[in-house]
């Protein structure tokens, strides 16, 4: 299932390799929170990175969110439209 905007429209965004990234995170280190970065295309928020909380962080817009809760929300928008 491909994230739906307000406008009624399906969003996906590639997310195999972050998938990835961070079921093998999850697995080593359990549910962190973690800074999840995203840009929004027509409102939709879509995540494209993330990283644990520390003092330097990336530049961009972010949430706070636990690892799965983001692994969640990472597999519906990976799905394809």
């Amino acid at each position: 299932m491909a994230i739906i905007g307000k406008d009624g429209m399906k969003y996906s965004y590639d997310s195999d390799d972050l998938i990835q990234e961070l079921e093998a995170d999850i697995e080593e280190f359990g549910n962190e929170t973690v800074r999840a970065y995203y840009h929004r295309d027509n409102g939709v928020k879509l995540y494209y990175d993330y990283q644990f909380i520390e003092d330097d962080q990336l530049e961009g817009k972010s949430d706070q969110l636990d690892m799965k809760s983001l692994l969640q929300y990472l597999k519906a928008q990976n799905d394809p439209l």
